[in-house]
Formats: structure tokens, sequence, C-alpha cells
């Protein structure tokens, strides 16, 4: 499955050769101002067009062939905001060609148009008889000769494909059994160690993890990724939660609730995102992944409301709700991964919903024990247009965590502070570190917009990726 992701985004879109034959393309806020560059033809053609240089505003111009002379797009600004990654996705849309970025503005983040320009080539139609699979046809290539930090932006292109192809797959395909195999494809490619433990073995060791998924016909396991810089790297440790299907278990789910729960595995599909791109920055890094992977099924081994679980970490917890399953298998990993030595230490899991009402789907709320990192964190997703928000990790919530009869609950009763209370059930299995961090991510796109297809969506990665590699050279 990697190969497919990969093979999606190396379609020829890009080449760093100056292309002598490369139409032209002129952004405008007033085409009197590029009057010069063009034809007297086609600039009266402009004008007889009532060609209007907004914000997004785009056309063709021929040379008396009728080839493709030039093409023109619109800047200037309006009441409406939009971003780069509109603008790349309009030159997605151009004829088959070779293109090249004529009078590209100082202001102009010449990174986001390209990644906006790449990510709408991406589509998921696996499934679909009609579509030869991951080819795309007829596309524009732009000529981008010197341009800085190409293969990184690329980079965080494959990487949301790999998680936006992993989180649209069918839960059907997409369960621990497969995930595991495409782990270890995942690890081969980036010639990292594996650790894998699965099924019954997981009891002694990661209770929870065990308890949450042994309903399912498809054994739950424990996956382990060390990708290793030098003794003096950086070392982070990134957990994702794999629930690679979530019934809700005895607390079912309603239908419609049900109906996306494919996605729930997106925190897992995340940090193997995250590690794409940091192993193929080569990053300054030791990186280590930790992904609990589980079905939450119904059947006579499911766990029950009312049942006292024991943690890894000896922590007892009463469970309220089956449904708050993700933070079970996070709490084991977590205990675990504070048990080496890790710099920063980071969740990624589509945990509640209580984050998606709060923030939508395209800002990503955190959680951070460290006040630098997480300003830090902001100011990159403001930079790479993925926004991310931070919420308190309020301790006065910790009593609404509390049992009367063990050391704490899975889930408070009365819907308040959701995402909040979730975050500091994680925050007790953190051994206190000083720099956790947790998304709350959402990890779907409900409708078409620019270079956002419909489904799997990758949230506060890019800003993590600019962030951690801020931190490594700081």
């Amino acid at each position: 499955m990697i190969d497919k992701s990969l093979e999606r985004i190396n379609t020829k879109s890009i080449s760093l050769r100056s292309e002598k034959k490369a139409i032209p393309v002129y952004f405008s806020t007033n085409i009197s101002k590029i009057k010069k560059k063009l034809t007297s033809a086609n600039y009266n053609f402009l004008k007889a067009l009532g060609f209007n240089s907004i914000y997004g505003n785009w056309v063709v111009l021929s040379d008396t062939n009728g080839k493709i002379a030039a093409v023109i797009v619109g800047l200037k600004k309006t009441k409406k905001n939009y971003s780069k990654f509109f603008i790349g996705s309009i030159l997605s849309k151009l004829p088959k060609g070779t293109y090249c970025l004529k009078n590209t503005p100082k202001t102009e983040d010449i990174n986001e148009l390209v990644l906006g320009f790449r990510l709408s080539f991406y589509s998921f139609k696996d499934f679909d008889k009609k579509i030869k699979n991951g080819k795309n046809t007829v596309s524009p290539i732009l000529s981008l000769p010197n341009f800085p930090n190409l293969d990184k932006t690329l980079y965080l292109a494959e990487s949301e494909f790999i998680v936006r192809d992993l989180i649209n797959l069918p839960a059907n395909i997409l369960n621990p059994d497969y995930f595991e195999t495409y782990f270890k494809k995942f690890s081969n490619f980036h010639n990292a160690t594996i650790k894998i433990v699965c099924g019954n073995d997981l009891k002694k060791n990661f209770p929870l993890i065990h308890e949450v998924g042994k309903a399912s016909s498809k054994k739950p396991r424990f996956l382990e990724l060390t990708h290793k810089g030098s003794s003096k790297s950086f070392n982070i440790t990134l957990i994702g939660k794999g629930v690679c299907f979530d019934s809700g278990g005895l607390n079912l789910k309603s239908s419609p609730g049900m109906l996306n729960m494919k996605k729930d595995m997106s925190g897992a599909a995340s940090v193997l995102g995250l590690a794409h791109y940091l192993i193929k920055s080569k990053a300054n890094l030791n990186l280590r992944i930790l992904i609990p992977c589980v079905e939450n099924s119904l059947s006579g081994k499911s766990f029950r409301p009312g049942d006292i679980l024991i943690s890894r970490s000896g922590m007892g917890v009463e469970i309220k709700n089956t449904d708050a399953e993700g933070r079970l298998i996070l709490a084991d990993a977590l205990t675990y991964a504070t048990e080496k030595n890790t710099d920063v230490l980071i969740s990624f899991a589509s945990l509640t919903g209580a984050a998606r009402i709060a923030m939508g789907a395209d800002i990503t709320p955190f959680f951070s024990t460290n006040d630098q990192f997480a300003e830090l964190l902001k100011k990159c997703g403001d930079k790479i247009m993925d926004p991310v928000w931070r919420l308190p990790f309020y301790e006065d919530y910790n009593n609404e965590l509390s049992s009367d009869i063990t050391d704490l609950i899975n889930a408070p009763l009365g819907g308040m502070a959701g995402a909040i209370n979730a975050a500091l059930f994680l925050k007790k299995f953190t051994n206190n570190h000083n720099m956790f961090l947790h998304f709350d991510i959402f990890g779907w796109n409900a409708k078409p917009r620019p270079a956002k297809t419909y489904g799997g969506l990758m949230q506060g990665v890019r800003s993590l990726a600019i962030a951690i590699e801020e931190k490594i050279s700081s």
C-alpha cells in the first residue's frame, strides 16, 4: 500500500529543469500592470472579456495558432481570505502542458502553492473499475528550477497521500491484520526495526489494549517501530490510536455515528505520515512509533460498563462507557513510552467528538505541557496552512475522572469538556513528562475543497513536522 501511495504522488507534475518552451503563468492584481508581458491581441482580449483580477479568477490565452500562450491568475484581494492552496488547486486544473511561474509576488508562499498543487491530484478510486488505479493521465507540469526546499515540500505531500490512503480504506480491508502487514512494509521501506506483540501475549504487559480488542475476530496487537539516528540525536516518541473500526462496543454507536468509524485509526495513520516526512527529510533524531491496533467489536468477550481494568501502569480504570476505548489503548502505550528516555512524547488520536464540534475539520486542537513548544507549533501551523489551536490541561477537571472504587473512570458523565477530560486521562499515564503533546484530530473532510478531496484528511502533521525541525536546529 505504501508503494501505491507514493505512486499517486510521484506522477510527473514537477520539473526541476528550466523549460524553454514552458507556458508562462502571470499573477495579476490589475491586468494593466502585466500589459507589457502580453501581446496586444491577448491584452485586448482580456479587456474585451472584462477579466477581473480578483483572487482566484483565471483565464487561458492562446496564440494565433490556437496554442496556449499564457495563463493569467487573479490575486487581487477580496473580503474572502483565499489560501495559496486555492491558487495551487487552480494550477492543477490547467490543460496538459508545462508551465512556469513568471511574476510570483515576493509575499507569495511558493511552498504553500506547490503543496496545494500537488495535493490537488489526490484521488482515491481504488474500487472504481472505470478508473485505472493510482494513475494520473493528463496532468499539467510546473517547471520550478532553483526552487528552495522543493524536496521537503514534496515529502509533505507524500506524507499526506499516505495518511489519506490509510484512512480511506474500508474496515473490511484495513483491519489489524492488514495494518500489521502495512506496518512491516513501511518499516522495510525506511530501513527501520519493529517489534510486534499480538493477541493473548498482550494480557500481561498491555492489558488495556488486550481488553479493548479481544472481542474481535482480528487479534489486537501493539506495533513498535524504531528508526535510529546518532547517540546525540533528539529522541521523539509518536503514539497513534489504531482503532481500525469502532462500533462503540456494548455502548453501541448509532447508525450515523458508526458510519465513518473506519477513520478511527487516523491517529495511527498520522504518526506514520509524520514519520515518513521526518525520515525522508533526514531530520537529526531518534524516532520511535507506537501503535496500539484493535477493533472495538461486540461479542461474548466484550468488556463491559462497570468493569474495572488494571492498566500497564498499575492504575485501575472503571469503565463508564465502552465507546471511550481509544484513551484506554493509548494509556498502555503512553506508559510503555515513558519507560525509556524520550525528549518529546506525542499522541495522535481521533479521540472525541467534542474536539470536532469545537474546532471543525480545518483547525486541529492540541494539548501541551510545554509552553515554548506550543507557541512554536502555533507559528509553524499558521506558516504552512495547517492551523492548530491549543486547549488547556485544566487540572481542576481531574475531579471528573475520580472513581469511588478504583483510581479513575474512563469517561465522565454529562458530556462537558469532553476533549479536555480525555486529554487529562491520557496525561495521567505520561509520568508527568515535561514535553507531552496530544492532538485530538478529526481526520475527515466531509466535502471537497481546494486541495482537499472528500474523505481522509491529514491534520496537525505538517505543523508538527516543521516545528520539530525548528526545535532540533535551535
